[in-house]
């Protein structure tokens, strides 16, 4: 919630250049604000979410969450410092790491109902759909040249 907050008071704070008689829709600071809004509702959600596990649960189950917090930042620092822009186009950078991402989450709930193919079909599906949907958004809508 604080880096949404953050990036919403960083995209709202710069120049709107209205001087130039821009769009205001072309505005450099709308699509960081946006942003920082939507992770600012985002983490809204996950905080009260959390709020209600707690309070109808016994046991915290705290090390089973910094586990999973520890293989979420490993998953994202292997896509940021490792794959984009270092070897895969973005696409398949972006497809390997939800893919991977979904598996690495999902894995013992999938092993432990033996519904391991199952698993790996809806990941690489999710993985498909997400990487086209990234890479079509930022580069048809948004104009930004992907690495």
């Amino acid at each position: 919630m604080a880096g949404g907050a953050a990036l919403f008071a960083g995209g709202y704070g710069m120049d709107r250049l209205a001087s130039q008689n821009i769009n205001p829709y072309t505005a450099p600071g709308l699509v960081p604000a946006a942003l920082g809004v939507g992770l600012f509702v985002l983490g809204a959600f996950l905080l009260v979410r959390s709020w209600r596990r707690r309070a109808g649960s016994a046991g915290g189950g705290g090390a089973a969450s910094v586990g999973r917090l520890a293989l979420a930042l490993a998953l994202c620092l292997a896509y940021a410092a490792g794959l984009v822009g270092r070897g895969p186009p973005f696409w398949l950078a972006t497809g390997l790491f939800v893919f991977a991402a979904i598996l690495a989450f999902r894995w013992p709930e999938l092993k432990a109902q033996g519904r391991i193919a199952h698993g790996v079909a809806v990941a690489a599906a999710c993985a498909v759909g997400t990487a086209a949907g990234v890479t079509l958004v930022f580069q048809e809508l948004f104009l930004v040249r992907l690495p």
